[in-house]
């Protein structure tokens, strides 16, 4: 974990205020899930196995708890233990999530998601809407990216077409992460992984991968039963709707399957310039049934936030809006100035240390637009020495005008 210096915790609250402001438009309800959940339902996800992958452990009453590592679970929880919520359910939520896994490239153990969510029984249209909120998200940044889009379906019908004869429960969900396996890996260290099948059929499966671009660039790629299947035509349904809102980042790519095998249907990633995975998301209808509400499926999108912010690149603005600098016999009246231009909702950096005015300007001339400087003869001619600190150019105005000067 990490601690997150104030230029950090800036750039959050730009994500953040950017990402509220367009879920509130959208309709979503802004909640934040418990971080301490029930380790049953956080395992409801992923099994036992999930124990090695988060902060788990027994509580003073002897309950086993763990802290959340994703914001799903708990917004899937609070929906179906919630049966008066009128459906379809639309929730946005934005926190800090905790996973005990390795620290890597702007993810420590401690970061924070964005995350969106619909409950309610399936329908085409919400898996339009969230790749819709996702596209005009990153453009709200701004962040240019791409979205890789898919159908677990689809993938699935070719993986039962090529091992048609082999009698296992273990062959759809091992292909799928050997497919979810090429982004990372390459194909020589995947066939070895999966070496006990066959060689062949496995190099089918994995020259999806290479099944990307638009619907006519794919689908003479496409085996018959794949072309003729409902979900393509859902997947070029998704397409053609995102294309009439102007949204056309979107493209087709049976390399994505997202590896976690609650994924039941559409499923999608975000990548930025560098290739970089910003979000990821899909349909998920059979999560709502872990927790006994069978009536309802699921969609939604999570994104990391810290990926995000890198991607950026830039600093977020840290500018305060004026400075007021006095010298020591005129702390009284610049200190009353700078309380009151902070009641006027400005962003006043204010020595409190009285550090010579030399000090004070130097201080200021990086972060501040303007400067306010009061000395004996300000005080005495009732005016003050206003300083673009941009520009580096100042004029001496009237205590009265200042409000006019800084358009109060």
């Amino acid at each position: 974990m990490k601690d997150i210096s104030y230029t950090e915790t800036q750039a959050i609250r730009y994500i953040r205020s950017q990402f509220e402001t367009l879920a509130e438009l959208y309709g979503y309800d802004a909640t934040d899930p418990s971080p301490l959940e029930m380790l049953s339902t956080l395992e409801t996800k992923s099994g036992e196995a999930i124990r090695k992958e988060i902060y788990e452990f027994q509580d003073k009453g002897g309950r086993h708890v763990g802290l959340r590592f994703d914001l799903t679970m708990g917004l899937t929880r609070y929906v179906a233990g919630n049966r008066s919520t009128p459906m379809p359910s639309k929730l946005s939520s934005f926190g800090g999530v905790f996973r005990y896994d390795e620290p890597q490239k702007n993810r420590y153990r401690y970061f924070h998601q964005w995350d969106i969510e619909i409950y309610g029984r399936p329908h085409i249209y919400q898996d339009v809407e969230i790749i819709e909120f996702t596209s005009r998200f990153f453009e709200s940044l701004p962040l240019n990216v791409i979205i890789h889009l898919n159908h677990r379906k689809l993938v699935e019908s070719q993986i039962c077409h090529v091992f048609h004869d082999v009698q296992s429960d273990d062959v759809i969900p091992d292909m799928l992460r050997a497919l979810d396996k090429t982004q990372k890996k390459s194909r020589a260290d995947i066939m070895a992984e999966f070496a006990a099948y066959d060689e062949s059929r496995l190099g089918l499966i994995l020259d999806m991968a290479y099944w990307r671009g638009t619907p006519a660039h794919i689908e003479p790629k496409l085996p018959s039963h794949m072309r003729n299947h409902p979900k393509w035509l859902y997947l070029k349904t998704v397409l053609s709707a995102l294309n009439n809102m102007g949204i056309h980042n979107i493209q087709i790519d049976f390399g994505i399957v997202r590896g976690l095998d609650y994924y039941t249907g559409m499923v999608f990633e975000v990548f930025g310039t560098n290739n970089t995975a910003l979000a990821g998301g899909g349909r998920y209808d059979s999560l709502p049934g872990a927790f006994g509400r069978t009536d309802m499926g699921a969609a939604g999108v999570a994104g990391g936030v810290e990926r995000i912010i890198h991607e950026l690149d830039q600093e977020m603005p840290t500018t305060h809006d004026v400075a007021v600098m006095y010298t020591p016999d005129t702390y009284d009246v610049a200190s009353k100035l700078a309380s009151t231009l902070r009641q006027k909702r400005l962003r006043v950096r204010f020595d409190v240390s009285a550090r010579p005015l030399k000090k004070q300007l130097s201080a200021s001339s990086q972060d501040c637009r303007y400067g306010i400087i009061m000395g004996t003869t300000e005080i005495r001619d009732n005016t003050v020495i206003l300083r673009d600190m941009k520009l580096r150019t100042q004029h001496v105005i009237s205590y009265e005008e200042i409000d006019k000067y800084l358009s109060l």
